[in-house]
């Protein structure tokens, strides 16, 4: 009986383990699955006749530089067309702001609207990755019908599509000042990183922060003569520190140099593993025998 009841407990040690690692396996994949999901609210827009629609799809976000790379193209009411459906029957002007590669883009009579490539100005701050959000504060958009001083402005739609990998997207209309659009329409874009890459992300860090806490438990048992010096852990802890570099390459996101994630963590991790080798190297000069100088017994 007594060896089947310490069987039976020592099966139980490893159980719960095991349960507290599949629920959070679970739970990771759970919240993955939810803060990943991309929606926008405030559209589709629903053109009448007499309207333009400006259809952005977003592209890329480039953190960095602060721009949201982007494809615009419009979808002009029956009034606007010619009989055929598909050719714009006057010039149609529209303007996009905050951008910077197009103030204004003309589709021209005749031809059929095609899509052109534009890039928003965003505000957010790279340096607080992975909690860092980015704006477009208002996405504006107004369409003209004709060119130069005799255009006239005409009902404006906005349609945001398209998907940026990593990023999850909201977008919520706003109601415009007559200062900024008579009858033009707008949107704040808000970007915020996806649950799968938060996740990825703390999984990487705390990688890293286990390389150091491994490396300085071997450097102080070796210090305090619980353990026998092996040279064979310096190339371990050496590898170690060199581990860091890739690590701290492929965080999702690529946050720049100097980020908060840098000041909180790499450099304390780098300088943990550095402290440990040289105390290990110390160690090892302290314990180990100098060589003998005497000449051999013949």
């Amino acid at each position: 009986m007594a060896a089947s009841s310490v069987s039976a407990r020592s099966r139980l040690r490893w159980v719960a383990p095991a349960l507290l690692l599949a629920l959070i396996y679970a739970a990771s994949l759970t919240v993955y699955g939810l803060s990943s999901r991309e929606y926008i609210e405030g559209g589709p827009f629903v053109g009448g006749d007499d309207e333009v629609i400006v259809l952005v799809t977003t592209k890329s976000l480039q953190p960095t530089t602060d721009r949201l790379q982007a494809e615009v193209t419009i979808s002009a009411g029956a009034d606007f067309l010619h009989a055929n459906g598909d050719t714009l029957n006057r010039d149609i002007t529209v303007s996009l702001v905050p951008t910077t590669s197009h103030e204004e883009i003309v589709f021209h009579a005749g031809t059929t609207p095609t899509t052109i490539d534009t890039e928003f100005i965003t505000d957010g701050n790279a340096a607080i990755w992975p909690f860092d959000r980015f704006e477009v504060n208002p996405m504006v958009v107004e369409a003209y019908e004709g060119l130069g001083a005799d255009r006239e402005l005409v009902p404006t739609g906005l349609l945001l599509d398209g998907r940026v990998d990593g990023w999850k997207t909201r977008a919520e209309p706003v109601a415009l000042d007559a200062d900024v659009s008579r009858i033009g329409t707008g949107a704040d874009v808000t970007f915020a990183r996806t649950g799968g890459n938060l996740i990825y992300a703390g999984i990487l860090l705390l990688m890293m922060a286990t390389l150091a806490v491994l490396a300085a438990f071997v450097a102080l048992q070796t210090f305090r003569r619980k353990r026998a010096v092996d040279t064979d852990m310096l190339g371990w802890m050496a590898a170690m520190l060199f581990a860091v570099v890739p690590l701290r390459g492929i965080l999702p996101g690529s946050p720049p140099i100097g980020s908060w994630v840098d000041i909180a963590l790499t450099v304390w991790v780098v300088s943990t593993l550095v402290a440990s080798l040289a105390l290990f190297v110390f160690c090892w000069w302290r314990d180990s025998e100098e060589p003998s100088t005497a000449p051999p017994d013949l």
